[in-house]
């Protein structure tokens, strides 16, 4: 069985406050950037994360503004503009699975956060189902650093 990882960033310290969840975090390479950022002592966990998005956001777009403009030519080979017409409706599917992932990942985090609420000195947990197994991990982010 695969397990999943969701990260749930919080603000404050939970075993002295109330949490207050920041933001929900479910890619591993994401994931990664939080472990390595937080064993590194960086206070503001999101922000390489939100850079890291940045940077992939621009990179899809230059490629499929690529795409848009080869597809666009008069004399385009048949070939060509198949595999076109196959990147964009692959693009369409990941995005429909990201979108998809994202609400569950949200619904995970709601129930992780009552946990957390009750139990404030969890920080790596597991929330198991019939036929699903996923990881919670818990990453604070200081108020004073906290955008």
């Amino acid at each position: 069985m695969k397990v999943a990882t969701v990260a749930l960033v919080v603000q404050g310290n939970p075993i002295e406050e109330q949490p207050a969840l920041m933001d929900v975090i479910s890619d591993d390479r994401e994931i990664n950037l939080l472990e390595t950022y937080s064993r590194s002592g960086e206070q503001d966990l999101l922000r390489a994360v939100y850079e890291f998005r940045e940077r992939q956001s621009a990179e899809e777009n230059e490629f499929g503004q690529y795409v848009e403009d080869l597809l666009s030519q008069p004399f385009l080979n048949s070939e060509i503009q198949e595999h076109g017409v196959q990147w964009l409706r692959s693009k369409i599917r990941i995005e429909q699975f990201q979108r998809s992932e994202t609400e569950a990942a949200r619904i995970i985090a709601d129930y992780a956060m009552k946990i957390l609420t009750e139990n404030p000195e969890k920080r790596d947990f597991f929330l198991a189902g019939p036929n699903t197994m996923v990881r919670i991990r818990i990453f604070s982010q200081h108020k004073a650093n906290a955008a």
